[in-house]
């Protein structure tokens, strides 16, 4: 075993983020835009957290998800900062009859069961192209990572973060709902 040479930092020395690099491009390996909870903990809080805190959070953090567990650290589901909007915090007061300080992220997350997935050895595959062309079809913002060989939830996608480290502004294609099918099907 050998001791390694240690330094004094420079003054002109600071913090990276992935957003300085252009390393990642359309036909780079989709598993590199993937938030791996092997080699990273994944953001997480508790179902009873107040709301209001977590947006602090988030915001202190620059994150725009959290994950939402529950008193056993059990998954169930997911805090996005769109479900954290002043339109989401007077929606969810009205329906469910409390005040928004009393909001927690269980009340305003997206439930474990309405999250989209993506097999890892599917995505090991994919390019980011592909990835990118998956959620946009989907309509969705973000995606977990599944590992069905190990029933093992592994990372989770977010197309913001898709948007950032590739440097160009991602739009998702809208889903549809009921009412706009209705509306096709009775004209």
């Amino acid at each position: 075993m050998k001791t390694l040479p240690l330094s004094k930092l420079d003054v002109t020395d600071h913090l990276v983020t992935p957003l300085e690099f252009d390393d990642i491009e359309r036909d780079s390996p989709a598993l590199s835009l993937m938030t791996d909870f092997r080699q990273h903990r994944p953001h997480a809080v508790s179902a009873t957290t107040p709301a209001l805190w977590v947006a602090r959070l988030m915001t202190t953090e620059d994150v725009d998800s959290k994950l939402v567990v529950d008193h056993r650290r059990d998954f169930i589901g997911l805090l996005t900062q769109g479900r954290l909007s002043e339109q989401s915090l007077l929606v969810a007061q009205a329906t469910l009859g409390i005040d928004r300080d009393s909001l927690t992220a269980a009340d305003l997350m997206v439930p474990r069961a309405g999250m989209p997935a993506l097999d890892y050895h599917d995505l090991a595959k994919a390019t980011v192209a592909d990835l990118v062309a998956t959620l946009q079809e989907a309509g969705e913002p973000y995606c977990l990572v599944r590992d069905n060989e190990h029933q093992q939830i592994r990372g989770l996608i977010s197309l913001r973060e898709l948007s950032e480290r590739l440097h160009q502004q991602l739009s998702l294609k809208p889903k549809s709902s009921v009412l706009k099918v209705l509306s096709h099907a009775l004209n």
